[in-house]
């Protein structure tokens, strides 16, 4: 493998400066620390603190044009901004401060490691990092980038994604995911080359957060809660470096603690083996230490083959640990976590495919700047969401036409950018018979319309179609300040205040997400039932869902969406109601 140029800690890589005990990740690494800088280094690893002297040598490595410069501790929360503008003007990257350190194959980092760590802080980081180096568990690259940087953490994983195929195990240590946009794309393209992407929050947001959980699962991106976590997974990953393995083979001491394996196996989704057909994991499960020679004739009986072999044991022991990791075997302390650990390395389940996805669309419908339903409804037809038959008409005989040629039974609904709450202002008719009852809806609707708000601009009456049978849903979208747009669908109508939580997906997704969103809802089993128990359209709501996920996507200049209701029949699906809120305007 070549040493890349465009990462940290990959070229020539200088201390420079006089103060040790800058960078807490190098603690096991006897340093040097000239005292000038020489040669053309590509990172510079700046070993002072901040001060007359910290400045002086911070700006001398920007004029060489230094490609990386990395600060660690003494230079509090940001750089000085003259020194940080200057930087930016020259081309040069700043890692920090309060950077650790940063490990690569080539420097610090294990070359036939097959995980990297990519970290925003240090203190978790450093952590992780020596409690690593005690059970032997090897990192290829180990990032410390400072919750400042102007280096991101998903800079740096894109980077190794693109050039170094030995990597299968991304995580990143943050304290909020605060780009969280930047996680799944980062995602998405990992996993359509089989690599695994996980993340620990040091922190997290106040109560449950859906849109984040639903982010994370779409993504197929593992949330850890401890830092041991990352360990084990670290560790799962490097004994499956080179395998195809798909399953594991049990191996307990006793047929108790083979019946606890099997249990904690189901638990985690593991598919099991009763021998090794060159395609497994042995997993053996010790119910105490055993004595150095039997636990090497453990070792030379289960990998004479050269199949992966872990350890587990139910309830940690260091001695067992130590002598696992000499004898090249991977060992997780405790059943459970080992099982866990293996079903993270064994998953490969692929995030949406993001390139060419929005469809045939060059350009988004454009939207009336004061939009009312029914300019919504044609946005929705441009994306090819099915909208129920409807007219907009501007006099009592076109009104009549529309109602002739649509069919009764009918609804009526008065059109205006300025009364945006129809039923609460009560400017709207339902079921309406015949040309009659039109005519009395006609205009009792317009002077309800007028004393609602007599300055409001009408600019038509809406003849719509009554829908008669099928079940009504909602489709909702909204822009997450993380994640970007997400569409939340659910039950409508009477059972709404039943069920009023919906499921929630990133857009924009693919009709099988869409197909997924609605096996989850808690009201799938109407779809299967349906109107009369007939079986309605799942699949034309599926479309219409994915649809509205690419809508989602496309349209900037909204911040709001509402479908509701959309009707699923046997025939298929029709949307019989919308409400839009564009940016920088607020509901009335």
């Amino acid at each position: 493998m070549e040493k890349i140029q465009n990462l940290p800690g990959s070229g020539e890589v200088v201390f420079y400066g006089k103060t040790a005990g800058l960078f807490p990740l190098f603690e096991f690494h006897p340093l040097l620390f000239p005292g000038e800088m020489i040669g053309e280094p590509q990172t510079v690893f700046l070993a002072e603190r901040s001060g007359p002297a910290g400045r002086k040598l911070l700006n001398e490595c920007i004029e060489r044009k230094v490609p990386f410069i990395i600060i660690g501790k003494g230079w509090g929360q940001r750089i000085p901004t003259d020194l940080a503008a200057k930087a930016a003007r020259y081309g040069v990257r700043l890692v920090g401060p309060d950077s650790e350190g940063v490990f690569t194959p080539f420097f610090g980092g294990h070359p036939d490691g097959n995980t990297a760590l990519m970290s925003e802080g240090g203190a978790v980081l450093s952590h992780v990092a020596a409690e690593a180096r005690r059970r032997a568990v090897p990192f290829r690259y180990a990032f410390s980038l400072g919750e400042n940087s102007d280096y991101s953490p998903f800079e740096a994983a894109k980077t190794i994604l693109e050039v170094d195929d030995e990597v299968d195990f991304f995580v990143f240590i943050v304290d909020l995911i605060k780009k969280g946009r930047e996680l799944l794309d980062f995602a998405a393209a990992a996993s359509r080359l089989g690599k695994k992407t996980a993340i620990l929050q040091v922190m997290s947001y106040r109560g449950r957060d859906r849109v984040e959980d639903a982010a994370l699962k779409q993504y197929g991106i593992t949330s850890f809660s401890e830092p041991f976590q990352v360990i084990d997974g670290a560790a799962a990953f490097y004994s499956l470096r080179g395998k195809k393995a798909d399953s594991v083979v049990l191996s307990g001491g006793t047929a108790e603690m083979k019946r606890m394996l099997a249990r904690e196996a189901e638990i985690s989704g593991l598919r099991t083996a009763e021998q090794d057909d060159g395609s497994c994991i042995v997993v053996h499960a010790l119910s105490a230490p055993l004595e150095s020679s039997s636990f090497d004739r453990k070792i030379r009986s289960v990998t004479k083959k050269g199949h992966p072999f872990i350890a587990a044991l139910a309830g940690g022991a260091n001695d067992m640990e130590r002598r696992a990791a000499s004898k090249g075997i991977t060992f997780i302390p405790g059943i459970r976590r080992c099982m866990e650990a293996l079903e993270l390395a064994l998953q490969r389940k692929h995030g949406e495919e993001k390139e060419g996805f929005i469809g045939p669309y060059s350009a988004p419908c454009p939207i009336h700047p004061r939009p009312t339903e029914y300019d919504v409804k044609i946005l929705l037809g441009s994306f090819g969401i099915p909208i129920a038959k409807e007219r907009l008409c501007r006099s009592l005989s076109e009104a009549s036409e529309a109602a002739e040629s649509i069919g009764f039974p009918v609804a009526l609904k008065v059109m205006s950018p300025s009364i945006r709450h129809k039923d609460e202002a009560r400017v709207v008719a339902l079921n309406l018979q015949d040309r009659e009852e039109l005519r009395n809806a006609y205009g009792r609707t317009l002077e309800k319309a007028r004393l609602a708000n007599p300055k409001a601009r009408i600019r038509g009456v809406l003849v719509q179609e009554m829908i008669r049978s099928g079940t009504e849903w909602r489709l909702q979208f909204r822009r997450d300040e993380r994640f970007g747009p997400v569409v939340e669908m659910g039950i409508s109508g009477v059972y709404t205040e039943i069920l009023p939580e919906g499921v929630i997906r990133v857009a924009p997704f693919s009709e099988e997400v869409a197909m997924e969103m609605i096996r989850e809802s808690r009201g799938y089993p109407l779809l299967l039932e349906g109107w009369r128990r007939e079986r309605l359209d799942v699949e034309g709501f599926a479309s219409a869902i994915a649809a509205f996920s690419r809508l989602a996507f496309c349209e900037n200049d909204i911040a709001r969406l509402d479908i509701n209701p959309i009707f699923v029949n046997k025939k298929g699906v029709l949307v019989v109601d919308a409400f839009i809120e564009k940016k920088g305007r607020r509901k009335k």
